[in-house]
C-alpha cells in the first residue's frame, strides 16, 4: 500500500506544470503527515491525497484545504481517506 500526494499553489511559476506537484510512493501515512505538518510552502491551497492498493487500485481519496487541513492531521489515521 502506498500513498500519492498531488500539492496545488497559487500564484507558482507556470513554466513548471502550472503549479502542480506530484509525489508518489509514500509508503507511510506518518510520512504523508509529515509532509502535510512541516513541507508545505506559502502557497499551497491544497493536497489530494490518495491512497493505493498493491495491484494499483484507488482505496482512498481527499482533498486537503488549508480549512480543513488540522482535521486530516490531527485524525492520525488513515481512515480520513475513505
Amino acid at each position: 500500500m502506498t500513498y500519492s500526494l498531488t500539492i496545488v499553489r497559487h500564484q507558482s511559476d507556470p513554466t513548471y506544470n502550472n503549479g502542480i506537484t506530484y509525489i508518489n510512493d509514500i509508503k507511510k501515512w506518518d510520512e504523508v503527515l509529515d509532509y502535510l505538518r512541516n513541507k508545505l510552502d506559502q502557497w499551497t491551497i491544497g493536497v489530494h491525497i490518495y491512497k493505493w492498493s498493491s495491484n494499483s487500485r484507488c482505496l482512498g481519496e481527499k482533498y486537503v484545504t488549508m480549512g480543513n487541513i488540522c482535521d486530516v492531521v490531527w485524525n492520525g489515521t488513515d481512515k480520513v481517506l475513505l
